[in-house]
């Protein structure tokens, strides 16, 4: 039998079986925006565990995957994923291009992240297509936002929303593991004392969720769901007030332009201070500054 097609997501180079419009790699975690062409029928492998979100309209998908009992059939609409492990190749065809949202995730990533969360042994998962889950889709159109926002993906939000999709997946999907009892109540008064002056002394950073974790003494998983039920939002939420909060503050002075304030709080440029500004306040900066005056 042939070797099967093998899509590696770390590298940066096209196959024929994909082409990449957007990537974002930071630290095991690997996210991309693909065209995928239609495809006849080929043997494909991943080399890490990854999830392909469909994007566009519907297409029809036949597939044998390994450990299945034959051949499968589905219509696949946007939102539905397909679930591939690394290094287990399955026989699919698809009739139509697509776009979908790729999210790979590295072995050690896992390791690191998924194996703390259920106490240090990593669920088995195996090949799935076109599944449907709510809260996946919620996380994954997280991701799509920032890929095709004005700004770059942050670090924060791609750590956060990358774990957090994990943990689902395998406390839903996975085999042979039990996740460890949630972890119960917020930051203490200290915790969250030391939390929130590491993040308004990095505002201009790509501040990581494993930084964050550090300070207050906690895993990154964690410390993901002390901060949430501290603040009632996720921690990447907070340091983007933060920033906006920030930025009010500059842009009642004169001294300053928009585009400076911008790239002193780590925004790209203008126009993604401006987006994030009017997504959390409702106006844009030189609004605020016009009824500021």
């Amino acid at each position: 039998m042939a070797e099967p097609a093998l899509l590696d997501f770390t590298s940066e180079i096209n196959s024929p079986f994909l082409s990449v419009q957007s990537r974002v790699a930071q630290g095991g975690i690997v996210v991309s925006r693909c065209r995928m062409p239609g495809n006849p029928g080929t043997r494909i492998a991943t080399a890490q565990l990854t999830l392909l979100v469909q994007e566009s309209a519907s297409v029809d998908l036949t597939c044998r995957l390994p450990g299945g009992s034959g051949e499968e059939r589905h219509r696949v609409s946007a939102g539905q994923f397909h679930v591939s492990p690394a290094h287990r190749a399955a026989e699919v065809s698809w009739t139509a291009e697509k776009q979908e949202l790729i999210i790979a995730l590295e072995d050690s990533w896992i390791e690191r992240i998924v194996g703390e969360a259920f106490g240090g042994r990593v669920p088995e998962i195996r090949n799935r297509a076109a599944i449907r889950d709510p809260s996946i889709e919620a996380l994954a159109a997280c991701l799509r936002h920032e890929m095709t926002g004005p700004g770059r993906c942050s670090r924060l939000c791609l750590d956060y929303v990358s774990a957090s999709l994990a943990f689902r997946l395998f406390e839903v999907y996975g085999e042979n593991g039990r996740p460890q009892l949630p972890f119960k109540g917020g930051l203490s008064g200290y915790q969250r004392k030391r939390i929130l002056e590491f993040i308004d002394a990095h505002l201009k950073e790509n501040i990581s969720l494993a930084a964050l974790a550090a300070e207050a003494g906690l895993s990154p998983h964690h410390f993901g769901k002390a901060f949430k039920a501290s603040f009632g939002i996720p921690p990447c939420q907070y340091v983007t007030r933060r920033r906006v909060r920030r930025a009010k503050e500059l842009l009642l002075s004169d001294h300053h332009s928009i585009t400076d304030i911008a790239h002193t709080l780590g925004f790209c440029s203008h126009s993604h201070l401006t987006e994030t500004f009017r997504k959390v306040t409702g106006v844009t900066p030189s609004e605020f500054r016009k009824k500021g005056r």
